[in-house]
């Protein structure tokens, strides 16, 4: 379980991004970042990767204080997809495998490129595994940087708009691999995301970030068009179908 308590930031003296945010993330949960552009979703995920330091607060991970973790301990408890990952002369096959860094001490042995070659199978990047992944498309690029954070087998897997600058095709793919992932090994995600009806497809509880501050911590069930007009200013309407709610954005 992550635990996130008190936490407040600023980049610039007397001006915080975040104001005391809390939450929690337990084991198997899909927790998702929401809130309007400025509200600080990224700059809260770069807070649990170490990127930057709190002002205040504290962040746990199964009660062990992140401040006290090296490298090698954090990446066995998290790993982090980015928006997209750029194209370098690194092989796919070679890309993913870097995800298995914590567990190889120099050289990666026989089970991590197993590993590694059954789940560029599963994500159908198996006839991609030897091309240089600056000569494929961004949607395939953002497949590699989900099996990358999957193949480190940590605890929870952050994801930072995940479907962001995809087409409609890619972005489907990239959610269904996180549901997937998700159903299979019972993981822990935090996931920001600016899509709603994305966020309702795959998430358990949501967070409603505004102004840097939590504006509500709640289940899918109360979620309503009151709710997204006061965090977003927008108008919506929610409708159910099949068991699953979907929005619509009124003009």
């Amino acid at each position: 379980m992550i635990s996130i308590r008190n936490i407040s930031f600023s980049y610039i003296k007397n001006k915080k991004v975040l104001n005391d945010v809390s939450f929690d993330i337990n084991d198997g949960e899909c927790v998702v970042l929401l809130g309007p552009n400025g509200a600080g979703k990224s700059t809260l995920i770069s807070l649990i990767l170490k990127a930057h330091k709190p002002l205040s607060g504290t962040i746990h991970f199964d009660n062990l204080d992140i401040k006290k973790m090296n490298a090698l301990e954090k990446a066995k408890y998290i790993s982090y997809v980015p928006q997209l990952i750029n194209g370098t002369s690194l092989t796919v096959r070679e890309t993913v495998l870097l995800g298995r860094l914590p567990f190889y001490k120099i050289y990666p042995n026989k089970k991590d490129y197993e590993l590694v070659e059954n789940l560029l199978k599963e994500f159908n990047l198996i006839e991609l595994k030897d091309k240089e992944t600056n000569q494929i498309s961004g949607g395939e690029r953002q497949k590699v940087s989900v099996a990358r954070g999957i193949i480190q087998d940590s605890k929870v897997i952050i994801f930072d708009e995940p479907t962001s600058n995809l087409d409609i095709k890619a972005q489907q793919d990239v959610i269904n691999l996180i549901k997937n992932e998700r159903n299979k090994n019972h993981k822990s995600f935090l996931i920001s995301i600016h899509d709603l009806n994305q966020a309702l497809a795959i998430g358990d509880k949501f967070v409603f970030l505004k102004e840097g501050e939590v504006f509500k911590v709640c289940n899918k069930d109360e979620i309503d068009e009151s709710l997204i007009e006061s965090v977003y200013n927008i108008k919506t309407k929610i409708i159910n179908n099949n068991g699953g709610k979907y929005i619509i954005y009124e003009n």
